[in-house]
């Protein structure tokens, strides 16, 4: 999905999911800490949001990440790698490439996503019943869970409850590529 295509996608789902629930935009700022103004420029396609605010709009909503970048699914999807959305951050530091997600029974999402050196993610609390994955494939990573600091290296892993913000960070001279695991459960 090109750049144009993605932003059009963004703002036509976020719109929608908006309209289903029947929420104004000022509903939707309070669900989200989002701006009113920066909701009005992403449902007008005027402004791009970076991966917090997408984070914060899907936590507000109570919809996964990737529900901005879906596209309508049948049993069977290849996702060719061109066709899988970017999303890029902190001046170009990180980038998250939405691989897939799985909808049955709950919701699964697989992420790859490269930290550039001294790039960091503040990520959010991706609200009650979530667990992330991470697997770092390349580089090493830095995770802040509360007070605690967690250092993955090539190969380790790790999984938590995501209800809480986790800041990930590249403090390494090499960029830092992982796969960053969400699932969904019901509760």
């Amino acid at each position: 999905m090109d750049p144009g295509q993605l932003t059009f996608h963004i703002r036509e789902m976020l719109r929608r999911l908006r309209k289903e629930r029947g929420w104004s935009l000022e509903q939707l700022a309070e669900a989200t800490g989002v701006s009113k103004p920066m909701l009005g420029q992403i449902e007008r396609g005027l402004s791009n949001p970076i991966v917090i605010t997408l984070w914060k709009i899907a936590g507000g909503l109570g919809v996964p990440f990737s529900t901005f970048f879906e596209m309508p699914e049948s049993s069977l999807r290849v996702v060719h790698r061109d066709e899988q959305p970017v999303v890029l951050d902190d001046e170009g530091r990180i980038s998250v490439r939405n691989v897939l997600s799985i909808r049955t029974p709950h919701v699964v999402e697989l992420f790859c996503v490269t930290l550039l050196p001294m790039g960091e993610h503040r990520a959010q609390t991706h609200g009650q019943h979530v667990t992330e994955g991470i697997w770092v494939l390349q580089g090493a990573l830095t995770l802040q869970l509360g007070e605690q600091s967690y250092v993955l290296e090539e190969g380790d892993a790790v999984s938590f409850e995501a209800a809480h913000a986790h800041p990930y960070s590249n403090t390494t001279k090499s960029p830092c590529t992982y796969l960053n695991l969400l699932s969904y459960s019901q509760g």
